[in-house]
């Protein structure tokens, strides 16, 4: 009798820690082989290995009562090449979810602007390719005070952030949201449907992909990346039909002030088309992309100042099991520059092969 009293005292004791789920540990590593071929600077014609957005972290959720449930994560980046620096800081968060009201959540947090990509970017991930290199928004915030809404009818959601400025652009920026940034969308079987807006959010401008055009006499607009406030709006829409999906984003934005100079009214417009095939074990993917920064005749004064980026591109997935793929992806990027009334295009060509392998 006192073995068996022993017994369930001791049970009695570890019921709470065994309530309690275990976080888990995931990451992704990937890696490719990337040959860039610029028809500018024969010097830029080189081979790389790159890792592509790899990324080790650990998340979980623990069960507070019937209705509420704490949720945690946290995640690094990592250079499975050493190309660069380890263990940058990716999303964080710790947040309280109810089962009916949402959750919220404080941390770094993908904006909801951002996630609202949705499979868009045929790319994603790679160092070259992923539309990070080519347009604004993409965007993970510090200061986030997050929510994310349950399924409406089991189809509309939203997503929505508030982040303080904390004085850190101006010593006026001291309220609760300096800067939003939210999406709302519509997900069923087959279609997708979103609005997303960014509002006084800090994204980065970013530069032509291969240097500068020489004897032009001056750096164009977003030859070299820079930060600042930007205002935006974002609409997608993808459509499943069986092994075929088809995607569609369309982005404006502007900076907040928007003032009469250079690195402040450099306006664009985006337009992204994408789809891909499923075959078994073997995904197509294929990318068209359009990209404009207009600064006007603010940076020389002497013409229609702005840098049109295309993208054309395809790729190839082997899926060898349900978390290790082998890729391919060639394409051509074209960059057609116009400052003081000169003009020059600037074409890239890159080809990749590589692996990932998820845990």
């Amino acid at each position: 009798m006192k073995r068996h009293l022993l017994t369930l005292a001791i049970a009695a004791t570890l019921l709470p820690l065994a309530a309690q789920a275990a976080p888990r540990v995931y990451g992704q590593l990937n890696l490719s082989v990337d040959y860039t071929d610029s028809d500018l600077m024969p010097s830029a014609d080189v081979w790389q290995l790159n890792s592509n957005s790899s990324r080790v972290g650990v998340k979980g959720a623990e069960k507070l009562t019937e209705e509420y449930t704490a949720v945690y994560k946290m995640e690094w980046a990592v250079n499975g090449d050493m190309g660069g620096a380890d263990l940058n800081a990716r999303e964080r968060y710790i947040g309280i979810k109810h089962y009916q009201w949402g959750t919220v959540r404080l941390g770094f947090i993908d904006a909801p602007f951002k996630n609202a990509e949705d499979d868009i970017d045929a790319f994603n991930d790679l160092t070259h390719l992923d539309m990070d290199n080519f347009l604004t928004g993409q965007n993970r915030l510090n200061n986030s005070i997050n929510y994310v809404s349950p399924k409406f009818l089991d189809v509309f959601g939203a997503n929505i952030t508030m982040q303080p400025g904390e004085q850190t652009r101006s010593v006026s920026e001291n309220h609760l949201a300096d800067g939003y940034s939210a999406a709302f969308s519509y997900e069923d079987d087959s279609l997708y449907l979103s609005y997303a807006m960014d509002k006084d959010i800090t994204s980065e401008v970013p530069g032509v992909i291969v240097g500068v055009a020489t004897g032009m006499g001056a750096l164009p607009p977003a030859t070299t990346s820079y930060s600042e406030a930007r205002d935006a709006m974002r609409f997608n829409v993808r459509y499943k039909m069986n092994d075929l999906t088809l995607s569609a984003m369309l982005q404006k934005s502007e900076a907040s002030n928007n003032l009469n100079t250079f690195a402040d009214k450099l306006d664009e417009d985006a337009i992204v088309l994408s789809g891909s095939y499923k075959m078994d074990a073997i995904t197509l993917r294929g990318q068209v992309s359009k990209v404009k920064f207009d600064a006007g005749k603010n940076f020389v004064g002497a013409g229609n100042d702005e840098v049109d980026t295309t993208l054309i591109g395809l790729g190839a997935d082997y899926n060898m099991t349900e978390n290790t793929k082998l890729f391919g992806n060639l394409a051509v990027v074209k960059n057609e520059i116009t400052i003081g009334g000169a003009s020059a295009d600037v074409d890239v060509t890159i080809l990749s092969v590589g692996t990932e392998v998820r845990f």
